[in-house]
């Protein structure tokens, strides 16, 4: 009976043990799991502030900062709401008629622009920031498009009340010429017919309101290539197309086409690097000479 009782002794004993080690590799289970799921969430918590750090930070791109020695403070309005361009392929430049354009004539001097007046963004802005042209009359504003320059409220007139650009022109009835440059900002958002459309409209509003006035269109100017080859929107071959179709609405109004573009590319077709160092696209004083050096080689004769 003394043996017996041993053996059952024996077996109570280990069961304990079985029970012990169940015991332990469910806790160890549970501490693998538990450290797994902390490490998860403090990596996907540190993405998330990276993420959101990352997504806080401005776009160097578009940033608004501007050297005080090399050009106005410009960068253009609703840059960030334009569409992906998803093609990167060269695009073939169209041939522009030079037969509508203002060839080179003898040249006038600063005098010519005494009774002038400019239109357009910031870049022509720069003509006053610059002061490169005093004698002249400007009217511009930093973001303007062929759509917004219609209805848009943004230049402060004598009275320091708001008014349209065009309704700022009706100040001005007697300019006997009038220098119009946009879309540098609309060709990055606005389909090219409908760019074309809203530059007609504003064009045949200058006509009536300036009926005897001599009109010059200007093409829009290139960007760098670094500019072109990165950002699709402002590439130069879609520069060249929207400049084609200016050119042949500037002949069906019977107005007067510039091709101030072909004084500012270099042997890539493109504005120099060192004209703009910051953006690509806004450029220091020295070219605002060349841009004006063109306008007094290029006027309508007679």
């Amino acid at each position: 009976m003394a043996k017996k009782r041993e053996v059952f002794v024996n077996r109570d004993r280990k069961k304990p043990s079985a029970v012990t080690a169940a015991l332990v590799i469910v806790v160890i289970s549970a501490l693998i799991a538990f450290t797994g799921a902390y490490a998860w969430q403090t990596l996907s918590g540190d993405q998330a502030k990276l993420e959101a750090k990352q997504s806080n930070q401005p776009s160097s791109s578009s940033s608004s900062a501007v050297s005080s020695s090399s050009q106005p403070s410009s960068t253009e309005e609703i840059a960030s709401s334009k569409p992906e361009e998803t093609s990167s392929e060269p695009e073939s430049v169209p041939e522009l008629d030079s037969s509508v354009m203002v060839p080179e004539s003898e040249r006038v001097n600063s005098s010519y622009f005494d009774d002038a007046m400019f239109v357009g963004d910031s870049i022509t802005n720069g003509i006053l920031s610059y002061q490169i042209m005093q004698n002249t009359t400007v009217i511009s504003h930093t973001g303007i498009n062929p759509d917004t320059i219609r209805y848009k409220k943004v230049y402060r007139d004598s009275s320091g009340e708001l008014v349209t650009i065009l309704d700022a022109m009706k100040a001005y009835p007697d300019k006997e010429k009038i220098y119009i440059m946009l879309g540098s900002n609309g060709l990055a958002w606005i389909e090219q017919e409908l760019f074309i459309e809203y530059y007609e409209e504003f064009l045949r509003d200058v006509m009536a309101q300036h009926p005897n006035a001599t009109i010059y269109i200007q093409s829009i100017l290139p960007v760098t290539k670094a500019k072109s080859d990165s950002d699709a929107a402002y590439a130069n071959s879609k520069i060249d197309k929207y400049n084609a179709d200016i050119l042949a609405l500037t002949e069906k109004l019977g107005l007067h086409y510039l091709n101030v573009a072909e004084a500012f590319k270099d042997a890539n077709g493109a504005l120099p690097n060192e004209a703009s160092p910051n953006d690509g696209m806004h450029f220091t004083s020295k070219y605002y000479q060349v841009w004006f050096d063109y306008l007094k080689t290029h006027t309508v004769q007679g």
